[in-house]
């Protein structure tokens, strides 16, 4: 590979700087262009491409970092300022001597969300994109409905990735020293340091960040996505007109949002959903084993985008002409479909009971109460979290000693059930308190007694007064998983998640009312 530094100027004037790999020192090569915060070598976060492959096989290949983060000059304008540098970016790529005009994009996260943001300005030259993992707008990457903090993602985030960041630019400049970072390192990645981070209150109060990443604790400051401080950091969907191949995780924090990505630009573009997380793409998560088929290596991730940027970069014919891919979790199988969700899933309710059952007839009256303390929350157990160790389908049986979580479960099942789409928890509440959350969980209870989390979702009620029944709907987002025969279906119904969403400071007891119900989208 033939590997130089390239510098960019911005429209405003801001050097922005790239490694570019080339497959020779002469000719013309289509370009596959990503943007990064998180330094830009070819194998650094946010890659899960094989370089010397794509440039094997014809490509340049530009990794650039993005204004304020790496080499780049600047001030990083997170996701917000992504639009016009992207568009700069395209064009610029698209006019090197080394490149024949057509600019695909690549890249995982924040590197997929620039790919959105760059192809809404529609630059020329930009053919095709392939984000995967990537948020909805920056309200999404901070908050869950209702304005509750996605805490564990953007706390995690701006601890141990931006702050470590912003340092190693400070030391190249000469404004820090390396004995800063590590005693900064010592504070943060000792053992329990983020979960004390996680506990300060109020929200905004992190002394270790408010100058290494100053717009936390705005963020935390902005609930209400009308704020201001959120305008430019949503894609414009209707703008975008090449297609994109989307793809994401089963238990990715940005599942939803990639989704719905898929769904609203439509046309030529693809979706493929596996059984991973934000960072891991093996087969297996956290002991869950999901098969020989399940990993990057056995789909050829490298490959499939080879496939796709071929068609659209040069005009070769796509082997795989599948609409949508996903993982079948239970079968732990792949199957195509036309579309998502499968138009066949028949959106079924399933009633709680006041025994604590699951898809019995409506009933009336009380189901059961907790009380939500914020000073002894529910504990995270999995799911789609930024813990490298403890994330995805973990069993929920450490749980069952609390009295704070109302558990619902059907019948050990007779026959196969799929639920392939999105899940939500219609619940009827009251609280003592004047706000209340409502987390909710999705769980495939196994014979064996294991209870696999698939995926959960939280609502925060405000305005409550007492004896006030009001009806809240909770998304639990999109899953695709096979109960088979013997297992059961499960919800668990409480009022904290913590700390994958920040804990309501309101302590009170949360009575749930019939008629309460989840709906399933279920396969036939």
């Amino acid at each position: 590979m033939i590997e130089t530094t390239e510098i960019m100027t911005t429209r405003d004037g801001t050097e922005l700087v790239a490694t570019a790999w080339r497959p020779a020192p002469d000719g013309r090569f289509p370009v596959l262009l990503s943007r990064t915060p998180y330094g830009r070598a070819a194998d650094g976060p946010g890659y899960h491409l094989d370089v010397p492959r794509l440039v094997a096989a014809g490509y340049a290949v530009v990794c650039q970092d993005v204004r304020g983060t790496g080499d780049s000059g600047g001030e990083l304008r997170f996701i917000a300022g992504e639009a016009a540098d992207g568009y700069d970016a395209v064009r610029w790529a698209a006019t090197r001597p080394w490149s024949d005009g057509n600019v695909g994009m690549y890249g995982d996260s924040y590197l997929a969300i620039t790919q959105l943001l760059a192809a809404q300005e529609r630059p020329e030259g930009l053919r095709a994109i392939a984000p995967h993992v990537a948020p909805l707008g920056l309200y999404e990457v901070a908050y869950q409905p209702g304005g509750v903090p996605n805490l564990n993602v953007i706390l995690t985030v701006s601890a141990t990735v931006l702050a470590v960041g912003e340092l190693d630019r400070r030391i190249a400049r000469g404004a820090a020293s390396p004995a800063e970072k590590e005693a900064y390192l010592a504070a943060v990645l000792r053992p329990g340091a983020l979960d004390a981070l996680m506990e300060r209150l109020p929200l905004t109060d992190q002394p270790l960040l408010a100058d290494l990443v100053p717009f936390y604790a705005a963020w935390m400051a902005a609930p209400d996505p009308a704020d201001p401080l959120w305008r430019g950091g949503d894609v414009r969907h209707a703008a975008i007109e090449v297609p994109a191949l989307v793809s994401t995780g089963w238990y990715d924090y940005f599942r939803d949002a990639s989704i719905e990505h898929f769904e609203r630009l439509g046309g030529e573009s693809r979706l493929i959903v596996g059984p991973w997380s934000h960072f891991s793409h093996d087969r297996a998560i956290c002991g869950r084993d999901y098969g020989d088929q399940a990993g990057h290596d056995a789909v050829d991730w490298t490959g499939v985008h080879l496939d796709w940027f071929g068609h659209w970069l040069r005009g070769r014919p796509m082997r795989d002409r599948a609409r949508v891919k996903i993982f079948v979790m239970g079968d732990d199988a792949w199957r195509e479909e036309a579309d998502w969700p499968p138009r066949r899933a028949g959106r079924t309710t399933w009633h709680l009971g006041a025994d604590g059952t699951l898809g019995s007839p409506p009933g009336a009256g009380r189901l059961g109460e907790f009380v939500a303390d914020p000073g002894d929350p529910v504990p995270t157990v999995g799911g789609a979290v930024m813990v490298y160790d403890a994330y995805g389908p973990l069993d929920q049986r450490p749980l069952d000693g609390r009295d704070d979580v109302l558990r619902h479960r059907s019948e050990p099942l007779t026959e196969r059930v799929e639920i392939s789409g999105p899940v939500e928890l219609v619940a009827r509440i009251s609280s003592t308190a004047p706000s209340a959350d409502v987390t909710a969980k999705l769980i495939d209870v196994h014979p064996s007694g294991r209870a696999e989390l698939l995926t959960d979702g939280v609502v925060r009620v405000t305005g409550l007064t007492p004896g006030e029944v009001r009806e809240v709907r909770v998304p639990l987002g999109a899953i695709s998983n096979a109960f088979l025969p013997g297992h059961r279906i499960r919800i668990d119904v409480a009022g904290s998640n913590f700390p994958r969403f920040a804990r309501n400071p309101d302590k009170g007891t949360t009575t749930l009312h019939a008629p309460s119900y989840a709906v399933l989208p279920v396969v036939p």
